[in-house]
């Protein structure tokens, strides 16, 4: 087999990265647009980036890897991506799943690739650190997505009946499993069935975490953006649930402490609810950004493509989640609220009740006086 594995490694840092600033750190080309092939819609247009092809000299303990390349995009909206492709060459089929273990030796020490990418993002994100808007975004930690392309380049003339052939060990393959495992037939089935096709020769199927492609030509760059551009929804809408998560937690402290009569919360609660408020709003431009973010639209064969990567990330089920949330966290701050607002005037009654029989009896007596 020759071809090669392209690993995919985006990691939310923060709410934005000005890419302005980030450019004249990080020696890059501003891109929004991509080449377009295939049924590609011609109004696809996609988040702002800021990206670079770095090379390095890198060398590898496998004797079927020919080159690697690595790719760096900065995302506008706080995701670093990093992209490596490893080629091979006359590969045996078995051995495919061996590479992303394969040994690589760099200036900086032996990584495997995986470990690779991890030290080249800690490289990157201590290079345009000051760039970033609210760094962490009050996360406390990195959410990051990995995804694997395994991309063959061989002129094969029947590709569905070399995967009927093979399908066992495409099966592992996709699912990141040992290829020696005995798979029950309707997991291949199942593993196998998420396929798509172009042209005769051309082959994909899809998987959550891995996805296998056959062309001969290579012309598989459109694919390789959609697949990218659909891990950095699923991240950006993960780390939106992590931070509902903090937020719910929080929210429920609050409430303890209303119910605990702490006289100074009122004043605390206002500027809470004040401060929830311009979150929910950044929250909701956040979400519409993700969700709109590549507009597809129509029966592209793209379009087919990205709508199911979608149902596989289930894309729709977390931005349903995300918005639910944000609206009981909302919810939860408005009866705290009232609630605090009516104890507030159940007191201001109490005491303007005292205060009035006070000067009735106050002139009770003046009358006896």
């Amino acid at each position: 087999m020759n071809g090669e594995i392209i690993f995919l490694r985006l990691t939310d840092v923060g709410r934005k990265i000005d890419l302005k600033r980030a450019s004249n750190i990080f020696l890059g080309t501003l891109d929004k647009q991509i080449a377009k092939s295939k049924d590609t819609p011609s109004y696809l247009d996609f988040p702002k980036s800021l990206n670079s092809v770095i090379s390095q000299d890198i060398n590898s303990d496998s004797n079927y890897i020919t080159n690697i390349t690595l790719q760096v995009k900065l995302y506008e909206e706080g995701v670093i991506s990093i992209i490596a492709r490893l080629n091979f060459k006359e590969t045996p089929l078995e051995k495919l799943h061996t590479i992303k273990k394969t040994l690589l030796s760099t200036p900086d020490g032996t990584f495997t690739v995986n470990d690779f990418l991890k030290f080249q993002f800690a490289k990157f994100f201590s290079q345009i650190k000051g760039c970033i808007e609210e760094e962490g975004y009050i996360l406390g930690v990195s959410k990051h997505e990995k995804y694997v392309l395994y991309c063959i380049t061989d002129d094969i003339d029947d590709p569905r009946a070399f995967i009927g052939q093979n399908k066992s060990y495409f099966a592992t393959l996709l699912m990141g499993e040992n290829p020696n495992i005995n798979l029950h037939q309707d997991q291949i089935d199942s593993t196998l069935s998420n396929s798509f096709s172009y042209l005769k020769n051309d082959y994909l199927i899809f998987d959550f975490d891995r996805t296998l492609i056959i062309d001969p030509n290579r012309d598989y760059y459109d694919i390789l953006l959609i697949t990218e551009i659909a891990n950095y929804q699923l991240l950006e809408l993960r780390t939106l649930d992590y931070l509902l998560d903090k937020r719910l937690a929080i929210a429920e402290e609050d409430i303890r402490h209303i119910y605990l009569k702490r006289r100074s919360f009122g004043r605390r609660l206002n500027k809470k609810v004040g401060n929830l408020q311009r979150l929910s709003y950044d929250f909701i431009f956040v979400l519409e950004n993700i969700e709109n973010v590549s507009k597809l639209i129509g029966d592209y064969y793209l379009v087919q493509i990205y709508t199911n990567l979608s149902k596989l990330f289930e894309l729709g089920h977390w931005s349903e989640s995300i918005r639910h949330r944000l609206e009981s966290i909302e919810d939860i701050y408005k009866i705290a609220q009232t609630n605090f607002n009516e104890r507030f005037l159940l007191y201001v009654e109490v005491l303007l009740s005292f205060i009035f029989i006070m000067e009735f009896i106050l002139l009770i007596i003046d009358q006896f006086k």
